[in-house]
């Protein structure tokens, strides 16, 4: 029994042995098919009886080692380069001056003159004199500016004098548009200081000197000259929080940085509400044939500039509300040339154009 079994066990591991044996010559007796056996396009073939493969991608015919000659190419031209793309044109515009009047001035046009009456004191502080204070401040930042040409009220108060024009009404509608003809004004600013607060407190227990702090409000009025129309009321305010001055005086510095940060709310709006009333001068003086104009080097006129004459034109009033709408432009006169500079702000030139010329004509830079 012991016998059978181990013969059964052998049989079966001679066996097993020899299948792999023919599997291993089976696999490896198989044929690989290398380039040379890939047939042309179209046909087909077996391989060792196992497999059939089309030819694709034919092989390429080697080249002679000596070449034929080679037809002549026709030359080619090449084409010409496009020229490349002009860059769109615009219109030069000429440069418009900031607005910030920390900023240099660069000269833009002729200045236009504007007047600054005296502000009225509303505050309970009657005697600093800070209406006074404002009106001063307000020359000076407007000066700076380089923009306008900044008259005070004593000196209109003193032209008027001599003209003999009642003065008590110097805000007047009918005065406003007076100045505006005979002295070539173009806007007057007026204003109030509504409100101040002062607080002043010792520094410390030990010393004597002074902590102020302070606010202030100041309203402004821009008139037109021409037609006596307020144009604009500016608001300024200082900062909520007050402004902080220690040691002597403080009470005076608190304030005059209080006016000041008022002034910075409103400068900007005042010029570019000046900047839309038309520049015109007037003539003052008429001696054959020279003229002699209420502009010159302070309004930025220079020898050489052209300046046209028109009639004074018509006021135009609304019939409803009775406010005058401004003036319309009167008829071309001419034009004369400045020949000449002489005290702050005037000028002579004579006539290259035209007759016929009064000193009720309005004076404006050539239209055409």
């Amino acid at each position: 029994m012991f016998l059978r079994r181990r013969t059964l066990f052998y049989t079966i591991i001679l066996l097993t042995s020899l299948s792999f044996f023919l599997m291993s010559c089976s696999l490896f007796g198989k044929k690989k098919a290398t380039k040379d056996d890939v047939p042309a396009e179209g046909k087909t073939v077996r391989i060792d009886s196992l497999e059939t493969v089309k030819g694709v991608n034919p092989p390429t015919p080697e080249t002679s080692s000596q070449p034929n000659n080679p037809s002549p190419s026709p030359t080619i031209t090449p084409l010409p380069k496009p020229a490349p793309p002009k860059p769109p044109q615009t219109a030069s515009l000429p440069p418009r001056l900031p607005y910030s009047p920390s900023l240099p001035y660069f000269e833009t046009g002729f200045k236009k003159k504007v007047a600054v009456l005296d502000f009225d004191n509303k505050t309970t502080y009657q005697d600093e004199k800070i209406g006074d204070a404002v009106t001063k401040k307000l020359q000076d930042r407007l000066d700076a500016t380089q923009r306008l040409v900044v008259i005070d009220r004593t000196v209109v108060v003193s032209r008027l004098d001599k003209q003999g024009t009642p003065l008590d009404k110097l805000t007047s509608p009918a005065v406003m548009k007076h100045v505006y003809h005979t002295l070539g004004i173009q806007a007057f600013l007026s204003g109030t200081v509504t409100d101040v607060s002062l607080l002043a407190s010792k520094s410390s227990e030990s010393s004597d000197g002074e902590t102020s702090f302070a606010t202030a409000r100041i309203e402004i009025q821009l008139t037109d000259a021409s037609t006596g129309n307020l144009l604009k009321t500016f608001i300024g305010r200082s900062p909520i929080f007050g402004t902080k001055e220690t040691g002597e005086n403080s009470r005076g510095k608190a304030m005059t940085k209080a006016i000041d940060a008022c002034l910075d709310d409103v400068i900007d709006g005042i010029l570019r509400y000046m900047d839309l009333l038309d520049w015109t001068t007037t003539i003052a003086k008429i001696e054959g044939q020279s003229f002699y104009i209420n502009a010159g080097r302070s309004s930025g006129l220079r020898i050489g500039d052209t300046l046209e004459v028109f009639e004074p034109g018509k006021e135009i009033i609304h019939p409803t509300t009775n406010i005058s709408l401004g003036w319309t432009t009167g008829k071309s006169k001419g034009f004369i040339r400045v020949t000449e500079l002489f005290g702050v702000d005037a000028a002579g030139g004579q006539p290259v154009q035209g007759q016929g010329f009064s000193l009720d004509d309005v004076v404006k830079p050539p239209t055409r």
